[in-house]
């Protein structure tokens, strides 16, 4: 009986030794199952890695090309509201300029009414960035600014306009006297211009950019130069007031440069003065807007870095860069034109100022030219106070 009891002990060793043999193999071969199937799982496949790595060179470039524009950005020089340099009302001065018929009405600072004030436009998806084309070149400073023109990015339209303000316009300068629109940006710079603006137009000005006459020469020299149309008059005009430069424009189309360009764009002694002056601006902008559509890479990085030392704003690369979207996003192939004052919207008058300087200027209807502005740029038909936003 004891052997018989040893002999069932043995067995029982030896069964229990193979159970854990079979245990310990089976429990291999669920890790070596397992760490295939892991294994299986983490491995890609090649599409994806593919997909991958174009994701991560994209990035890369989108990054570079963002810090690229970032640091272009970065050399248009700024103005902050507070650093802009301020003629004392005291020392306001008035240029004088008898330029007009010599039968128009004659009137003194008291005479002239104005319109109420009315609220500023103000309209979601609406931009207005006034370009100042400052009277002078780098070197002298700021001075009166010779062309003000609104450039209106409207995304509910899908539509960009031009519009001009006449710098002969005679208006209201907050904390000083009645004068020229354009005394307003040598008084008080950008801030004081767009308090001007809205004061007597009811137009919020969201940001401001200064080209001088160095800036826009090089615009046009960097994109090759543009195509404009001569009439015999003005051909005659710019040759003789650069007659040492041995130019020889004609009528017809004439490829000019910078330096052309802005001879062009400032005549004011052909034709009907500051009126055709403000349309000839606009239609080199036009051109250069045109000329902008089609240029590469590679030019409007040049472009960028010829152009941006020689603007001043009061913008930050954050609202340039949105405003750059939203062009883009709009598909603008044209551009659309005005000019305030239109048409009959105005009087030609000489007023004599305080100081007994004599003017001729043009006295704008006001609340004309704000239903005007508000119709066509907005493009919005219902011009009354219910649908204009203080600001």
């Amino acid at each position: 009986m004891s052997e018989s009891h040893n002999n069932k002990e043995s067995e029982d060793k030896d069964t229990y030794k193979k159970s854990e043999a079979e245990d310990t193999d089976s429990y291999h071969a669920d890790d070596e199952q397992t760490a295939k199937e892991q294994k299986k799982r983490r491995r890609l496949p090649v599409w994806a890695i593919i997909l991958l790595i174009l994701a991560a060179v994209v990035m890369i470039g989108a990054a570079c090309v963002y810090l690229y524009v970032q640091s272009q950005l970065g050399k248009i020089n700024r103005v902050e509201a507070d650093e802009q340099t301020v003629v004392a009302p005291e020392d306001e001065y008035f240029e004088s300029g008898e330029t007009m018929a010599e039968s128009m009405e004659i009137m003194w600072p008291e005479d002239v009414k104005w319109d109420a004030d009315a609220k500023t436009f103000a309209q979601e998806g609406v931009t207005n960035i006034l370009l100042i084309g400052q009277d002078g070149h780098a070197w002298e400073g700021r001075t009166r600014s010779d062309s003000m023109i609104i450039v209106s990015i409207n995304k509910n339209t899908k539509k960009i306009a031009l519009t001009s303000l006449m710098r002969d316009m005679y208006v209201q300068i907050p904390g000083y006297s009645d004068n020229r629109i354009n005394a307003a940006y040598a008084f008080g710079g950008m801030e004081l211009l767009d308090e001007t603006i809205a004061k007597n137009f009811s137009i919020k000005i969201d940001g401001n950019v200064v080209v001088n006459f160095d800036g826009f020469e090089s615009v046009i020299d960097a994109i090759g130069g543009v195509d404009m149309e001569l009439t015999e008059k003005e051909a005659e005009y710019i040759n003789k007031r650069n007659k040492d430069k041995g130019w020889t424009l004609t009528e017809g189309l004439n490829h000019l440069d910078g330096e052309k360009a802005l001879e062009y764009s400032r005549i004011r002694k052909v034709g009907d003065g500051d009126f055709e002056r403000t349309d000839r601006q606009r239609r080199v902008l036009m051109e250069v807007f045109d000329k902008m559509k089609n240029i590469s890479v590679t030019q409007l990085m040049e472009l960028m870095n010829e152009l941006f030392p020689l603007m001043t704003t009061d913008m930050s690369n954050s609202q340039i860069l949105g405003l750059g979207v939203d062009v883009l996003s709009m598909g603008v192939d044209s551009l659309e034109t005005y000019r305030i004052p239109a048409d009959d919207m105005y009087d030609e008058v000489r007023v004599f100022a305080s100081d007994g300087t004599a003017m001729d200027v043009l006295i704008p209807d006001l609340s004309e030219c704000r239903l005007y502005f508000y119709h066509y740029v907005y493009g919005n038909e219902d011009s009354t106070e219910e649908t204009q936003d203080g600001y």
